[in-house]
């Protein structure tokens, strides 16, 4: 079967000083909403761009976020509001935020598993949850991290009644590489991310983990309990990992490999064996890949990801996967899909670009 190419439609969404990571999501209403980082002359600053009627609108939040290196999360609750959070730059906490009634922004600090003590955090990955029959924790902000004060642990933190529940999720490791936090449709939790302990290799080996929420009375007030495995041991010199939200039956995982630089996919479907896949071959023009993974409401697999100064689309299909150029840019793509199976995309070329496509069953 012959897959068609998408026809994107190419729109500038900021055009200040805009940095290379962004982060997009699709509000209750159909319509994207984009967390980037701009320049300005006190530092990178945290900017959330929101398209209505075919019009961009841009809020500063007041958050000042920890270099370019990590993505800031953006998500929406049930009843419309966007949160965002991200690592700060000054402190090194991990931050989270709410847009107010009034169009203001506030900001406060995670804490870390040591509870009041607020530390160093990395690796920010932020979703609310789905507002499901799950009543101590439906409609909340979760937040992913990689928890400083227990020696570089991974860890989740759930606002529940205006306090912060933490669960420990792994022991400690000695890189910090990437984290990302998704909810599948059923508000299933999971986590990917990297683990690496050095063991006197000249590459620190990082395998890939996969760390999955453990079921619980639904009226259980406690925080969660995880169990985690590792997907890909044969992971080194890892460069950033992303995991698709909002799948019925299937788990995918997009990452890239800095050695090689090539985009790996870990994808699981119920009933059968998962499998990793080379996406993108890699050569010495490749750069940084930063791959973006998401799925259609037809359950199809996605990854956006950066080939030598082009953002690239791959689909997975009966065949494996097949990749289209989408735009020329180098900024950090984010990839997400709506319900009526609009593909919405976001990328960087020195200013925040917007792309959209709709993809047919297949």
């Amino acid at each position: 079967m012959t897959t068609q190419a998408l026809q994107f439609t190419l729109e500038t969404v900021d055009d200040s000083a805009v940095l290379g990571q962004s982060f997009l999501t699709v509000d209750g209403a159909g319509e994207p909403a984009v967390a980037y980082v701009i320049g300005t002359s006190v530092g990178a600053a945290v900017r959330v761009a929101r398209r209505h009627n075919g019009h961009w609108t841009h809020e500063n939040t007041g958050g000042f976020p920890a270099g370019d290196d990590v993505r800031i999360s953006l998500s929406f609750d049930s009843g419309g509001v966007p949160h965002i959070a991200y690592r700060d730059g000054d402190s090194g906490n991990a931050m989270f935020g709410t847009r107010g009634d009034d169009g203001g922004w506030s900001l406060e600090p995670i804490p870390t598993q040591a509870g009041l003590i607020v530390r160093s955090a990395a690796d920010v990955s932020m979703q609310i949850e789905p507002n499901l029959n799950d009543p101590p924790f439906a409609d909340t902000p979760t937040v992913g991290y990689r928890d400083a004060f227990n020696g570089d642990s991974a860890a989740v933190a759930r606002k529940v009644g205006g306090s912060w529940q933490i669960s420990g999720v792994d022991a400690p490791s000695d890189v910090r590489t990437g984290l990302s936090l998704a909810f599948d449709s059923s508000a299933g939790l999971r986590l990917a991310y990297f683990q690496g302990f050095d063991d006197g290799s000249p590459v620190i080996p990082q395998p890939l983990k996969l760390a999955q929420e453990e079921v619980s009375d639904a009226g259980d007030p406690h925080p969660p309990t995880f169990v985690s495995r590792v997907i890909d041991p044969d992971m080194r010199a890892a460069e950033s990992v992303s995991m698709a939200r909002g799948l019925f039956s299937k788990v995918l995982v997009a990452y890239a490999d800095v050695r090689t630089r090539t985009v790996r996919a870990w994808s699981s479907s119920f009933g059968s064996e998962p499998r990793i896949e080379v996406v993108a071959e890699g050569n010495d023009a490749n750069g940084p890949r930063f791959p973006s993974a998401a799925g259609d409401p037809h359950q199809t697999l996605f990854i956006a990801y950066l080939d030598d100064g082009q953002v690239v689309l791959a689909r997975r299909g009966p065949a494996g996967w097949t990749s289209q150029p989408v735009a020329t840019g180098d900024g950090w793509p984010s990839l997400e899909f709506g319900k009526d199976g609009t593909a919405h995309l976001a990328y960087g070329t020195g200013t925040l670009m917007y792309a959209r496509a709709t993809v047919g069953p297949g």
